[in-house]
């Protein structure tokens, strides 16, 4: 059985203002890779004073200025202006099926932290996206740490079986 709950809502971005009259607004993702999201998806939009909605996309379009979207049920400017600054999540379900040795950074929290000889040495907490590197922060009982993705000081990632191998970053824990 996979540690990975499909279900669970993933951010992708958040809406901004609203275009035009026709219930049109602004999509401000979170990465460029917008894959995920489709016309006729479900998805969740949530803000403080909006509470949680799940609407379904009915028109996506990307142009020189951005990517517009629009929601069923949701077809006036009056009606859209209320989701300003929602935060727009998918299903992790709804996500593209990764190629071998590729994964989701979503992923990786909870999934528990070895060395090379197998010996469990803490757990992640968080993966951290740098400009130059990303990296995961790794809970030992020595307290948390920061481990760059690199070649380095990952030998490889499982997140699937829930492992991610590290090798001497760890060693100079006081």
């Amino acid at each position: 059985m996979s540690r990975i709950e499909l279900a669970r809502w993933i951010p992708v971005g958040v809406l901004g203002r609203p275009k035009g009259l026709q219930g049109a607004i602004w999509l401000r993702p979170f990465n460029e890779d917008i894959a995920a999201l489709r016309v006729g998806l479900s998805v969740r939009l949530k803000r403080e004073g909006l509470g949680e909605k799940v609407l379904s996309i009915a028109t996506l379009s990307e142009d020189g200025k951005g990517i517009t979207v629009t929601f069923s049920g949701e077809r006036t400017r009056e009606a859209v202006e209320a989701l300003v600054l929602a935060e727009v999540s998918v299903r992790r379900s709804d996500l593209a099926p990764l190629a071998e040795g590729e994964f989701y950074h979503c992923d990786m929290p909870g999934a528990p932290v070895h060395d090379r000889s197998g010996a469990l040495v803490g757990e992640v907490v968080e993966v951290i996206a740098y400009p130059s590197v990303d990296a995961v922060v790794v809970r030992t009982p020595k307290g948390d740490r920061e481990v760059p993705m690199t070649e380095t000081f990952v030998v490889s990632v499982d997140t699937e079986a829930g492992v991610v191998l590290a090798d001497g970053a760890l060693d100079d824990e006081a």
